[in-house]
């Protein structure tokens, strides 16, 4: 691995987060274990629908459109989640039916679980635990678990893995894991840096 280049682009990235994008960097900064401790059930829904109509979308997309999609799902409310029996308010928003049906489907299978038992199920099992919800996977669960603080960890999506292979890093984990530790950074925040960078720039330098 080409450390020395490797941090470069780090710092370079990290400048690039600290003026461009200060508050993101700050709720990166802000997730840990008192996040999954304190999580209510809208931040949860928040954060999971975010993570399935970012799979695969242009994240300018999402941000756009993220508020227009909270209040096509009440709110992210589980009550009136479990109710709702349409999603052409969702539809009118962004077109896609899969999505929209996953994370109506997986909201009202949290409703019926009951949203303290799925916490505490999470917790017992770990990031594993959010593939039983519709449209979360392999890469999906760790942007999942590390969004609202069961796990530290980082996103294998194809920025980082794009990093990992021009600094001739075995893997993303040990790309991720010595930024980490050399900057005294959780992994989540130089996931973010690097992703948020690598996204925003549209190459990876």
């Amino acid at each position: 691995m080409e450390k020395k280049k490797l941090e470069g682009f780090f710092k370079k990235a990290l400048g690039y987060m600290e003026k461009e994008h200060p508050e993101e960097l700050k709720w990166a900064r802000e997730i840990n274990e008192n996040t999954f401790k304190n999580l209510k059930s809208k931040t949860f829904l928040s954060e999971y629908c975010w993570v399935v109509f970012a799979a695969g979308f242009k994240v300018s997309t999402v941000e756009e459109k993220f508020e227009d999609l909270k209040a096509a799902y009440k709110g992210f409310d589980l009550d009136s989640l479990s109710r709702m029996r349409s999603i052409k308010p969702v539809l009118a928003v962004i077109n896609h039916e899969q999505k929209a049906n996953a994370f109506l489907n997986g909201a009202k299978a949290i409703h019926e679980e009951g949203f303290s038992k799925f916490k505490k199920r999470l917790k017992k099992e770990g990031m594993t635990a959010l593939q039983s919800l519709p449209y979360i996977k392999d890469i999906t669960q760790k942007h999942l678990a590390k969004n609202i603080g069961l796990a530290d960890v980082a996103k294998d999506d194809v920025w980082l893995e794009r990093i990992k292979d021009k600094y001739s890093a075995s893997s993303v984990e040990e790309l991720v894991d010595y930024l980490s530790a050399k900057f005294k950074q959780s992994k989540h925040v130089v996931d973010v840096v690097l992703w948020r960078y690598s996204a925003d720039k549209k190459k990876v330098e």
